[in-house]
């Protein structure tokens, strides 16, 4: 099974600090715990989650609704809960760098913070939000 995960990668060297006006994402395609494929992609302003809430109708047409986790480190409640309808899964981290925090998703050590949410990935470990569970 591949997860398709996006990082925001707006300064192109590190995480960044909000999901919602980010216009570069790293794009990680894993399969089996491998990375397949390691992507830029470049959005314009009208493509950028901050744009696409403001007129939830279009929200459906925006690319980063066909991933299945996105990893930042900044990103309210409001945001994740309406990627959650969409099915993608939303992770404010505190890593700066993604090779290592993908790496990290992958190997079950991720420490997200809150919020968090769980609702497309049915954990129920009671772990008060604090990790990813890939496996």
């Amino acid at each position: 099974m591949k997860t398709i995960v996006a990082v925001t990668f707006q300064n192109k060297k590190t995480i960044f600090e909000h999901a919602g006006k980010c216009r570069n994402y790293l794009i990680y395609t894993i399969k089996d715990a491998v990375i397949e494929s390691k992507k830029l992609l470049e959005l314009t302003k009208e493509e950028t989650l901050h744009s696409f809430f403001h007129d939830e109708n279009n929200l459906k047409n925006n690319i980063l609704l066909e991933v299945d986790i996105i990893l930042t480190k900044g990103i309210g409640n409001g945001a994740i809960d309406k990627l959650a309808r969409y099915g993608v899964i939303c992770y404010k981290i505190e890593e700066s760098d993604p090779d290592i925090a993908i790496n990290k998703l992958i190997n079950g050590t991720l420490e997200a913070l809150s919020p968090v949410s769980h609702k497309r990935s049915g954990c129920n470990c009671n772990c008060g939000e604090k990790h990813f569970h890939y496996n």
